[in-house]
């Protein structure tokens, strides 16, 4: 089998159970939609749940999934599973105590805060919100940060399953975290008061609930890899050493993104009270075809580009980075103009009813318009860095991304009093082809050519096929919409047959360009999803 139809079959099992996940996950915007709208509360629970998870992305998927997996994956090719279950042991067993005590200073840091706010009067002369809606803020976080604990070792418990061949059953892992977050709504919400600033902590308490399932809903599928999380504490472990020395970077890296995004979201306060939560929904739109395309394929590339530098095989590492890139690119291409021409078509579907009106749609749209572009940078950015951590080089991302952050925090504060939600999304689209732009040239010259000449002919078909495809999206909304056609039906058809059009558009102009990703897209879903690992293993 072809490495690209095993890189498409890899990623179709995790673009399912992904799929699943984003789309409860859409589900629950919607329900949060008419829920909180875009009020106040709506975007104070949004900026608190940044917070724990900047400490998840520092130190579950981000940072220790990038020094994690080389390492695991190297002791795996070279010395067998025995030393590999130690290596995981005695990883989790320091993750859990760093989580913890991270947890336990988190919090008391945020009791300080509350405590230290100073007057109403002072805040208002530094236009921030009032004390009681920082304090608001401040509790949400405080409440939510156990979240951070759970979401840490699940990522840990993915990292294993990934490096094992095992992609399916991690992804799907997500859908908990959502299928509790709805219930809460629906199931906990009249328990927390009659007023919406109590009611809010019924998502509280979803969060925590669903953190916790995703870490207990992989340990089956460990223990049938042979893999049984046993206390194994010993800090001045070489392999702790080595996975601290790797993390040290990715962390710094990642901190700098959840920096930009957190600071983002305090700059939209200076804005607008909306502006957070409206940022908020275009963002999730943006993370479904995220999560399918541009997850699923970084995902399935770090175990597979660490295992073959680990076996010295640069020629197959390179052809494998440029079969990502232009799969990567043929999907998130389309999808990425898709979600800016139809941007208030679905949103309008998806989120306009109870407390979320048509001006919140226009607010939603208009962000999604500017980031939406930064979904193709963003899938970039996470497989050429994981190129990097392949090579337990952690060093090179952070530096590029720390270059980024400072883009993005100066395009945002100029950018946001000319376009506001508009500015913030833009800021992050241009920061994040920076990234990317960086990552690659950075990469040439460490590794040298990946297939340059494929890559660029490939992103040349992919951009005229969608071209093509975005006129064919765009008449069939302006048509449809010119038959005045109302309601939940009328919106459904104005949304999903553009969507509709455009897919068989750009899948009849890929065909006639007979474009190689498209055949290995059709060849893979022939031979269906693989969701076992291979080799037997």
């Amino acid at each position: 089998m072809s490495e690209p139809t095993k890189l498409v079959k890899a990623t179709g099992a995790m673009g399912l159970a992904t799929l699943g996940s984003r789309v409860l996950g859409l589900v629950r915007e919607i329900v949060f939609a008419a829920f909180l709208g875009q009020t106040l509360v709506a975007s104070a629970f949004f900026f608190a749940f940044t917070i724990p998870n900047l400490f998840r992305r520092l130190l579950g998927e981000g940072a220790l999934t990038a020094a994690f997996v080389p390492v695991l994956s190297e002791t795996l090719s070279k010395e067998g599973a025995e030393p590999a279950r130690r290596v995981t042991n005695v990883v989790a067993s320091a993750l859990f105590v760093v989580c913890c005590g991270l947890c336990a200073l988190a919090i008391l840091v945020v009791l300080l805060l509350r405590l230290a706010l100073p007057s109403d009067a002072t805040l208002q002369r530094l236009h921030l919100p009032s004390g009681e809606e920082l304090r608001l803020i401040l509790s949400l976080t405080q409440w939510m940060m156990p979240y951070m604990v759970f979401v840490c070792m699940a990522a840990l418990a993915m990292a294993v399953l990934n490096t094992r061949g095992r992609f399916f059953v991690p992804a799907i892992s997500p859908v908990l975290l959502n299928v509790a977050m709805i219930g809460s709504v629906f199931v906990l919400r009249p328990f927390f008061g009659a007023d919406l600033e109590h009611q809010v902590y019924a998502l509280v308490a979803g969060v925590l609930f669903g953190g916790l399932l995703q870490w207990v809903y992989q340990m089956p599928t460990l223990a049938r890899e042979g893999f049984r999380f046993q206390w194994n504490f010993q800090p001045r472990d070489p392999v702790v050493k080595r996975v601290a020395e790797l993390m040290f970077p990715t962390v710094l890296g990642v901190a700098v993104f959840q920096i930009n995004v957190v600071t983002s979201g305090a700059l939209a306060f200076f804005v607008g009270d909306y502006v957070r939560a409206a940022l908020n929904y275009a963002d999730r739109l943006m993370e479904l075809p995220m999560g399918i395309f541009g997850v699923s394929v970084a995902t399935y590339a770090l175990p597979t580009l660490s295992a073959l530098y680990a076996q010295e095989k640069m020629d197959d590492f390179k052809q494998s980075l440029s079969d990502a890139l232009r799969l990567l690119w043929f999907l998130t291409i389309p999808a990425a103009v898709g979600l800016m021409v139809l941007a208030e078509p679905i949103i309008r579907l998806l989120f306009e009813r109870g407390k979320f009106d048509a001006v919140a749609t226009g607010h939603a749209a208009f962000a999604l318009l500017f980031l939406a572009p930064s979904l193709i940078c963003y899938s970039t950015v996470n497989v050429l860095a994981r190129a990097f951590y392949a090579m337990q080089d952690t060093k090179t991302p952070m530096k590029i991304g720390v270059m980024s952050m400072i883009v993005n925090v100066f395009l945002a504060a100029v950018l946001m009093w000319w376009l506001k939600e508009g500015g913030l999304a833009l800021a992050n689209t241009l920061s994040s082809a920076m990234n990317a732009l960086a990552l690659m040239t950075a990469l040439r010259r460490r590794i040298g050519g990946f297939g340059g000449r494929e890559l660029f002919a490939s992103a040349t078909r992919t951009l005229f096929a969608t071209a093509i495809m975005a006129g064919a999206c765009w008449a069939a909304w302006r048509w449809l919409g010119s038959q005045r056609a109302s309601g939940f039906w009328g919106s459904c058809v104005q949304a999903l047959a553009p969507v509709g059009v455009g897919v068989a558009v750009y899948g009849m102009v890929a065909s006639l360009m007979r474009a190689p990703e498209l055949k290995d897209v059709l060849r893979g879903l022939r031979k269906g999803p693989r969701t076992e690992p291979r080799d037997g293993r």
